[in-house]
C-alpha cells in the first residue's frame, strides 16, 4: 500500500528534524570523548630511532644502530581552531604523507585549499602527540591526527547524518603501531554516541595501503560513490554503518 502525500511530508519532515537534532548536539559538544572511551585514548606505542636520537625509517635501519622508545601516549580530542604551531605541524605531515599523491591525482596539491579544509569552524580532531620528543622549537612532536566532521551525507539530498573522516595522517616515526586502527576505533564509538548513522570517508583508488586499511576494516564502497553512477574518477567514497537508531 502506497503512501500518502501527508505521510511522505510528515515522515520527510520528520528526517530533516533528526538530522538536524543530533548535528546540532554533537557540533555543540566541547568533549565527545566520554568516560566510556578512557579506555581506548591511551595507547602504547614503540618509537624507533637512531641510537643519536634522531628518527630513523624502517629502510635505513641497515646503516644506523635503532632503539626501541616503548611509551604510553594520550589521544586527545580537539576543535578547530588549532593553535598555529598544530595546525602548521598537521599540514607538514600531511605534505609529507600525501603531496605526490595529490600532485598525481585529479585534485592537484593546493596547500592553502588544505589550510581553508583544517581551520573549517566544524573540523574536529583527534591528535597523537609525544610530549617527551621535541621538534626543533621545543614543542612535542605530532605522531598522528584525524580530521572529521559531523555532517549531512549530502549537501543537496542529505538522509542521513554522518561523521566524514577527511583524513588520517600518521607519522612515519608513529606507523606500525595500531595508532590508525585506535583512531578509527574511536571515531566510531563517537558517531555512534552521536547518533551518526555513518563513518564516510574518500580514499584514492591507487592508495592500496589506505585502501587495504579500510577494507580490513569492514568499510565498502558508498552509495554516493562516483564509481556507482559509472563515472570515471581516481578516488572511491567508503563507508561503515555505525548507528540505526530510531
Amino acid at each position: 500500500m502506497s503512501k500518502s502525500k501527508k505521510q511522505l511530508r510528515k515522515e520527510a519532515t520528520l528526517l530533516v528534524n533528526r538530522i538536524r537534532r543530533n548535528l546540532q548536539h554533537a557540533n555543540e559538544c566541547k568533549q565527545p570523548l566520554s568516560s566510556s572511551l578512557s579506555a581506548f585514548t591511551s595507547i602504547q606505542v614503540n618509537l624507533q630511532r637512531g641510537e643519536g636520537g634522531k628518527d630513523e625509517s624502517a629502510s635505513s635501519a641497515t646503516s644506523t644502530a635503532m632503539k626501541n622508545d616503548a611509551r604510553n601516549l594520550e589521544i586527545e580530542f580537539s576543535k578547530s581552531p588549532l593553535p598555529d604551531n598544530l595546525l602548521s605541524s598537521c599540514l607538514n605531515l600531511f605534505q609529507e604523507n600525501m603531496s605526490e599523491m595529490y600532485k598525481k591525482s585529479s585534485w592537484g596539491l593546493n596547500m592553502k585549499e588544505k589550510e581553508d579544509e583544517l581551520t573549517h569552524e566544524n573540523a574536529r580532531y583527534l591528535l597523537v602527540v609525544d610530549g617527551e620528543n621535541k621538534d626543533d622549537k621545543g614543542r612535542g612532536l605530532l605522531l598522528a591526527f584525524a580530521h572529521f566532521r559531523f555532517e549531512v551525507d549530502d549537501d543537496d539530498q542529505p538522509t542521513q547524518e554522518v561523521l566524514y573522516l577527511y583524513e588520517i595522517q600518521i607519522s612515519q616515526l608513529g606507523q606500525r603501531n595500531g595508532i590508525g586502527k585506535r583512531l578509527m576505533q574511536i571515531m566510531e564509538i563517537m558517531a555512534m554516541q552521536m547518533k551518526m548513522r555513518r563513518v564516510m570517508l574518500t580514499v584514492f583508488k591507487n592508495n592500496t595501503d589506505a585502501m587495504s586499511f579500510y577494507r580490513a576494516l569492514k568499510y565498502s564502497i558508498d552509495p554516493s560513490s562516483p564509481s556507482q553512477f559509472g563515472e570515471e574518477a581516481d578516488y572511491e567514497i567508503l563507508s561503515k554503518c555505525v548507528y540505526r537508531g530510531e
